[in-house]
């Protein structure tokens, strides 16, 4: 193999590794997108399930005979 044919195999190499890191980096922003939406979801359950488990505050019934 000469040498110009060792310089265009890494650049080719270079080239491919930026294509794959470039998609990964688009991959990696989805799954962020992801997260996020299901940090909120989680947060909605939280909340109804916070307002369900508490004690309901009735006003004290007086007994007026």
């Amino acid at each position: 193999m000469s040498l110009t044919d060792k310089v265009l195999d890494a650049l080719r190499n270079a080239i491919l590794l930026e294509t794959r890191v470039t998609s990964l980096a688009d991959h990696v922003g989805d799954l962020a997108r992801e997260v996020r939406d299901i940090d909120r979801r989680l947060v909605r359950l939280e909340t109804f399930a916070e307002l369900d488990l508490k004690p309901a505050r009735r006003p004290a019934i007086e007994d007026k005979r």
